[in-house]
């Protein structure tokens, strides 16, 4: 023990006047307090509203707005206005979506928003009942820095409680009008939201019976259709029959026309004959009656006028017969009956005179000579007539007679015709309906079906007439509509927050620095360790008056000046985080306990890898600085690294420091304290073991090694 008191002596006695000594001993001091203070100020309040103003972060709109009601609606327009509102980043707006997108890539800005050309009407889409997602293009820069991107993500969440709260407050006002209906204080309905829905229940229900009658009418139609399809079926057979029978009258009336247009033509011809015949006859009788009475012979012209007579009267009673049987015979007759009279009167005259002739004998030649003149008279009189009537028959009753032949052959054509389209007509006709029958089947089966579904959806409507009819008298409902009546922006607030998130923080830290504070103020005092046993020397020089040095009064006595280095440097670095930094800390003396006892074993570890291993020691001792910065979960939780720090973390010193640091300055719970510092002691333990037992037999081949690094002349 004296000769650790020794070694101690005689290193203060060495560093004391030895001004060079003492400003490295001041500067080993300071140095490891300024790495945490800085960084502690440097992580104060990176995400508060002062440090994030100072990123750029573009925003442009190309939202053309709608037509609302009659209104322009910019919904994109708004969110510009309320971000320049909003001073958490520093806004720019830029004329046009390129320049903002353009500042991006060239590092202007960290990250700019682009609000779409259709935001606005896809913002509503929902009336239509076509909703579409309104766009937002959120460009990030991540290549300019690593954490800036997280910060800036801030600005996402901005943005969506910017168009949330547009939303909510388009739908809370909305709700307000819902409410006052609801509430029967609408100044469009004096009735409550129950009641409008009852009877609007009701009048559907009302509808849906009239569909189920209008239904039961069609089913009852398709019954009907079907035995009309089956007697109109009966009626096509019975129609079929009545064409033949139709075809072969007009085939008989037909032949008939054909027969009576060539009568008519041959009746013309020997009317024509007649009528020359009997006209050519009174020329032979006038030259019979001249050769008569050329004669001079009484007795004979009596004897001829007989026989004249006779021919005369033969030849009227032909006209008279033609005259009634000819073709349009009573039609001529009717039309020309006073020419027909006039040639029978001329007949009858002739007939009376040749007659006188008979009684010639008692007449005188003088009188003989004067019927002739009558006869001839008469004659020419009767010829003349004749030709009348001939003439009247040729020019009118022929054509008239061809032309009704004419008109009745065209009128057969047309029925033949009109026949044909009918039979063709009866054979769609019967086609169709040949179809109809599966038609209607199936039609009355759809109609079932329907009128199936109408009176389901009836029957569910009206338990749900019955269930809305037992709310109306529900105690809980109307409270609610009590409220709405009261104050229906109330429930509209409601709506937009349905959440009030009561946020209560569990060992509450005040700034993001005082919670980084345990990670820097471990990893300099580490630091702090680290370069003291490096400036330091652990090999003990031989002193006067300590004869055979044997190793644990070496360890121990070069130890004491490394120890208190290092709580110099933890009362610095304490007093600055509290006093200076302005820390967030509720157990100031168990955080510089929890600190001295970290500085105690991270000096005594550090120093006994030196002492012990030399140069290989300070190279293991920046290995195991270089793991716990990356792993120790000062800064991201041990959760979301690699699994390989995950398993090392039980294993790290910077572990039990920070979490002993933590308590203090976020409060206690119940041993943990304790229990973090209580882990340190395990690496004072390995301490002990490399200084006391490892040292000894490495101490050879550490000599060995430091005379070749010597001989190197450079390390």
């Amino acid at each position: 023990m004296n000769n650790i008191i020794r070694i101690i002596t005689s290193d203060f006695k060495r560093l004391a006047p030895n001004v060079v000594a003492m400003v490295m001993i001041m500067g080993l001091s300071i140095l490891p307090s300024l790495y945490a203070w800085f960084n502690i100020l440097s992580n104060w309040d990176p995400y508060g509203e002062d440090s994030t103003k100072n990123l750029h972060v573009a925003v442009a709109s190309d939202d053309v707005g709608i037509d609302f009601d009659g209104a322009v609606l910019n919904i994109g327009g708004i969110i510009v206005d309320n971000l320049k509102q909003n001073t958490t980043i520093g806004w720019v707006f830029t004329d046009t979506s390129e320049e903002a997108i353009d500042g991006v890539y060239a590092g202007d800005y960290y990250a700019c928003l682009v609000i779409d050309e259709d935001f606005s009407e896809n913002m509503i889409s929902f009336l239509g009942g076509k909703p579409e997602h309104p766009v937002i293009s959120y460009y990030e820069n991540e290549k300019k820095n690593a954490i800036a991107p997280k910060i800036t993500g801030k600005v996402k969440t901005t943005v969506q409680q910017e168009v949330d709260n547009a939303f909510v407050g388009t739908m809370a006002q909305v709700l307000v009008v819902a409410g006052e209906y609801v509430s029967g204080t609408s100044a469009t309905s004096e009735n409550t939201f129950t009641e409008n829905t009852l009877e609007r229940m009701h009048s559907l229900d009302d509808d849906l019976t009239t569909a189920i009658t209008i239904l039961d009418s069609y089913i009852a139609l398709m019954d009907s259709a079907k035995n009309l399809i089956d007697t109109t079926e009966e009626m096509t057979d019975e129609l079929d029959s009545m064409m033949d029978t139709s075809r072969q009258m007009l085939n008989a009336a037909e032949s008939a026309a054909n027969t009576a247009s060539d009568s008519a033509d041959a009746v013309s011809e020997i009317v024509d004959a007649s009528f020359k015949n009997m006209e050519m006859q009174l020329r032979y009788l006038q030259q019979s009656v001249d050769a008569l009475f050329s004669s001079l012979n009484v007795n004979y012209v009596e004897k001829m006028a007989a026989s004249i007579v006779t021919s005369v009267q033969n030849q009227k009673a032909s006209f008279d017969g033609f005259a009634a049987d000819a073709p349009g015979g009573n039609a001529w007759v009717t039309s020309y009956g006073e020419e027909v009279t006039a040639v029978d009167n001329a007949y009858s005259t002739l007939i009376r005179d040749l007659s006188n002739l008979q009684t010639a004998a008692n007449k005188t030649d003088y009188d003989a000579a004067a019927e002739k003149i009558v006869i001839q008279r008469d004659i020419d009189a009767c010829i003349a007539a004749l030709s009348t009537v001939s003439s009247e028959y040729s020019t009118k009753v022929r054509p008239q007679v061809k032309t009704t032949v004419s008109s009745i052959r065209t009128s057969i054509n047309e029925v033949e015709s009109l026949l044909n389209y009918t039979s063709d007509a009866i054979d769609d006709v019967a086609d169709i309906l040949a179809t109809y029958p599966n038609a209607l089947n199936m039609g009355q089966g759809n109609l079932q079906e329907s009128r199936d579904a109408v009176a389901d959806m009836q029957k569910m409507l009206r338990d749900l007439i019955a269930d809305v009819e037992e709310l109306e008298g529900n105690d809980q409902y109307r409270a609610l509509t009590k409220l709405i009546e009261n104050d229906p922006e109330l429930v509209a607030d409601m709506i937009s927050e349905p959440i009030e998130l009561n946020q209560q923080a569990v060992y509450p830290i005040e700034n993001n620095g005082s919670a980084t504070a345990p990670f820097y103020v471990i990893l300099s005092i580490w630091f702090g360790a680290l370069i003291t046993v490096v400036i330091v020397k652990t090999k003990v020089m031989p002193i006067e008056g300590i004869e055979k040095m044997k190793n644990y009064q070496a360890y121990f006595g070069r130890y004491v000046t490394t120890f208190l280095i290092g709580q110099t440097q933890v009362l610095i670095t304490v007093f600055g985080c509290l006093f200076y930094v302005g820390i967030q800390c509720k157990h100031t003396f168990l955080f510089w306990l929890a600190c001295s006892i970290t500085s105690f074993a991270f000096t005594f570890f550090l120093y006994s890898l030196v002492y012990a291993l030399g140069s290989v020691g300070e190279a293991a001792a920046v290995i195991l600085l270089v793991i716990q910065v990356a792993g120790a979960g000062g800064t991201f939780p041990v959760e979301v690294l690699p699994k390989i720090f995950q398993y090392l973390y039980g294993y790290m010193p910077f572990a039990y420091g920070m979490n002993a640091l933590r308590e203090c300055i976020g409060g206690m719970h119940g041993w943990d304290y304790g229990n973090y510092l209580s882990g340190l002691a395990i690496y004072i333990g390995v301490s002990l073991i490399l200084g006391l037992v490892v040292a000894v037999p490495y101490k050879k081949l550490g000599n060995i090694m430091e005379e070749a690094l010597e001989k190197t002349g450079c390390m």
